[in-house]
């Protein structure tokens, strides 16, 4: 549940950021993001007298936190650049590298298992995306060939960084709790992004842009903890796999908008092969988060025996 929170943040957040990003550029929006986020987890944390006091008493557990904050911070520069040279539909397709990454660095790295139901599920999973997106893998029309492929490079560059700093989150669970590592990751990139934003941008919005931005906001804040929370109950390959079902909820979202106000929301239409992708999507999702649950002999059996009693009775 706590992943699958992550999951409808991120796929409503391009939505409110469409309408902010006419009156403010995305480095300010970013700052306010991170600042917000860390001021209210910092108020938690007093209330609860869990602030992380002792972070500084240990320099390697410091280090950590400070490349944890630049990963992250570098994953939303790499996003952000990307968008001159292709198109958000397709930055959105690519960034679902991410999560692959993910499940791949946590085997390598964190030596967690990856079983056969996994395996079969991680590819049913990729075929679903390729699938899903198949329209803009034929019309790139609208970009030049060298345009694409330096957006590919720099989108690729966000996915490595996100998912690294994702392993990172996991692995420094071992010392403190989700909410007081993202505080820390939450104050350095403020700082990071501080000479980047321009504060002072907020006078000009108005009130409606101003409840968008406090969703852009409360969604970094609700989207990041319900991330690092769930990493406390489930393993790295079941988060990421969950997470990948983000573009799609993206594209309902944008549907039930463009249904509500179609002057300011388009939503992206699919051909039959998108919707039979965006089906393999959520099958390769539950095969990867159940494993071998749903793949082992005593299911297969209990699916087989159900059906004779089924038939039978027919």
């Amino acid at each position: 549940m706590l992943a699958m929170i992550t999951a409808i943040m991120w796929g409503l957040l391009p939505l409110a950021l469409k309408s902010v990003l006419v009156l403010m550029d995305a480095y300010t929006i970013t700052w306010y993001r991170f600042v917000f986020a860390a001021c209210f987890v910092a108020i938690f944390l007093f209330l609860k007298r869990k602030l992380p006091s002792t972070v500084l008493q240990r320099p390697s557990l410091m280090k950590r936190l400070f490349i944890a904050a630049i990963l992250l911070s570098l994953n939303y520069i790499f996003y952000l650049v990307s968008l001159y040279f292709i198109p958000a539909e397709t930055a959105q397709m690519l960034i679902q590298m991410a999560p692959f990454l993910m499940l791949i660095g946590s085997v390598v790295f964190i030596k967690e298992s990856f079983s056969r139901g996994q395996m079969v599920g991680s590819f049913v999973l990729i075929s679903g995306l390729l699938l899903f997106f198949n329209q803009q893998f034929i019309d790139n029309s609208n970009i030049s060939h060298d345009d694409f492929i330096l957006g590919f490079i720099i989108m690729f560059g966000a996915a490595i960084t996100w998912a690294a700093y994702a392993i990172m989150q996991k692995k420094m669970l071992r010392y403190y709790s989700s909410n007081q590592i993202m505080w820390c990751i939450y104050l350095l990139s403020a700082v990071f992004f501080l000479p980047l934003a321009s504060p002072h941008v907020i006078m000009s919005l108005d009130n409606t842009a101003l409840l968008l931005l406090l969703f852009c906001c409360a969604n970094t804040l609700i989207a990041y903890g319900t991330f690092a929370k769930s990493l406390e109950y489930l393993p790295t390959a079941k988060v990421s796999a969950t997470l990948a079902i983000t573009p799609l909820l993206t594209v309902i979202f944008a549907t039930i908008a463009e249904l509500l106000w179609p002057t300011k929301f388009q939503a992206q239409h699919l051909n039959l092969l998108a919707y039979f992708g965006a089906g393999l999507v959520v099958l390769g999702s539950m095969l990867t988060a159940l494993g071998d649950k749903i793949l082992n002999r005593n299911n297969f059996n209990l699916v087989k025996g159900y059906l004779s009693f089924k038939s039978n009775k027919l």
